[in-house]
């Protein structure tokens, strides 16, 4: 089944009793700046040339996606999962505040710039706007115009867990430094160039060590800044009286765990979509963190609904263990009932993964010689049973939580879809069979969307 719904999740009181975590206050430091208009265009440092890479020997069979012929040949026995049925609406789509998880198919927007052409949002709406900690990340695509990030500063996942997962920002990404002279810049306005957000609160995590920092806003003279509040979550608000359009933050000393941004406008509409993609990911995420500390981040948020889209990176795991997924999933699942009690909530299944075959096994001649030969024993869809498996546990895992689900490998049509999505016109699926092309992830938001039943086509 693509999308699992129970009835208690339309109505807020009549969700299951869930423990609360009662948010930490994050310690404000408000900043009074002046912004202008027509800022030039943010320029980041030009980074030396890396040495160039003695090149690799060509591989004489390289690897590709398998053809139709060899797709059948080598077809498993796995059957489709059960037609979609409509669930009926989780939420109505006006006004709806939404923040999502989730692993490299989130990190580039994609999926989640179609939900909102979905839920249609209006060209000009302004959002407030939180934004993870993953800036400069390989992979990721923020709702900002542009950021510049100084090679000192270094990531700091939840997912792989240790102390420094306990505390992390909204994004459940941290960044890290403590060389001074390291900086972050942000251009704050849209992709036309216009500035929306009078305020942008800075969100770290204040040690009991104090931090200096210069802060320039809109290209103006920096600004030290010493950061010395009550340790745990904090918050550098700068505020004006219009609309930033840049601020560059650079460490004089101290250490600095930035945990995100914050951006606020006198003018934003209720709609709120808040996307939390991170390349690699997993949901044990939300296993270790300390929900009071995670809650500080959304005190003002009171989101609707919560989804998490994981799985992909569970499933690369050799072997695959079912068992350990289910308990981090129920861990992981129970603390976001614990920071979002009153919230409906999503788990999004991953979608099929295909396996690529040698050239030679597509052109089914061994190389250099004109002998046929049969395909060797290759299992195309040794990922297909690990993600269909990884789907039938989020199924169980949500019930019980009070969660509904969905199923992008429902949504492409089942086990082994990775091979047919990979040969549309235009393709749906990427050369690697793990990800996905601009169309399949915006194919998937409408098929989502549908099933939610936000769009006019699920009401008819």
């Amino acid at each position: 089944m693509r999308f699992s719904l129970f009835p208690f999740l339309v109505a807020a009181g009549a969700l299951p009793a869930l423990s609360f975590a009662a948010p930490l206050a994050p310690a404000v430091l408000t900043l009074q700046v002046q912004a202008r208009p027509d800022v030039p265009n943010l320029e980041c440092e030009r980074r030396a040339p890396a040495q160039p890479r003695p090149a690799a020997a060509a591989n004489p069979d390289p690897l590709e996606v398998p053809d139709e012929e060899v797709v059948r040949e080598l077809a498993d026995t796995m059957q489709a999962g059960a037609a979609a049925t409509s669930p009926g609406a989780l939420l109505p789509a006006p006004g709806a505040r939404i923040a999502i998880w989730g692993d490299s198919h989130l990190a580039a927007a994609f999926f989640s710039d179609e939900l909102a052409r979905q839920l249609k949002v209006p060209a000009d709406h302004v959002s407030n706007l939180l934004l993870p900690a993953n800036m400069g990340r390989a992979g990721v695509r923020l709702p900002i115009r542009r950021t510049c990030v100084s090679p000192q500063w270094k990531y700091e996942p939840a997912y792989l867990g240790g102390d420094k997962a306990v505390a992390p920002g909204p994004g459940l990404v941290n960044m890290t430094t403590e060389q001074a002279g390291a900086s972050i810049a942000w251009d704050v306005r849209n992709d036309k160039r216009v500035a929306n957000h009078e305020r942008v609160r800075i969100l770290y995590q204040q040690t009991a060590a104090p931090t200096v920092v210069g802060i320039s806003v809109d290209a103006a003279p920096e600004t030290q800044v010493t950061l010395e509040q009550q340790p745990g979550p904090a918050v550098l608000e700068l505020a004006a009286d219009q609309p930033i359009s840049q601020v560059r933050m650079r460490l004089i000393a101290g250490p600095m765990r930035l945990h995100g941004l914050d951006l606020q406008a006198s003018r934003a509409g209720k709609l709120a979509l808040d996307v939390f993609g991170y390349p690699g990911a997993t949901v044990a995420g939300w296993k270790t963190p300390q929900p009071e500390y995670l809650a500080a981040w959304f005190g003002q948020r009171d989101y609707q609904l919560v989804m998490l889209e994981f799985g992909t990176n569970e499933g690369a795991a050799r072997p695959f263990d079912s068992a350990a997924y289910r308990r981090t999933l129920e861990e992981s699942v129970r603390n976001l009932r614990t920071v979002f009690p009153q919230a409906a909530c999503v788990l999004i299944a991953p979608g099929d993964r295909g396996v690529l075959v040698p050239q030679s096994v597509n052109r089914g001649k061994r190389k250099g010689k004109g002998k046929a030969k049969a395909a060797p024993k290759i299992d195309l869809y040794q990922y297909s049973r690990v993600h269909a498996e990884i789907g039938r546990v989020q199924r169980e895992v949500g019930a019980a939580a009070g969660c509904a689900t969905w199923s992008m490998m429902d949504a492409m049509g089942g086990p082994g879809s990775a091979y047919k999505w990979a040969r549309q016109s235009p393709p749906l699926m990427a050369r690697d069979l793990i990800h996905f092309t601009v169309a399949g992830y915006q194919r998937f938001a409408r098929d989502f969307a549908r099933d939610m039943g936000w769009t006019v086509e699920a009401t008819k």
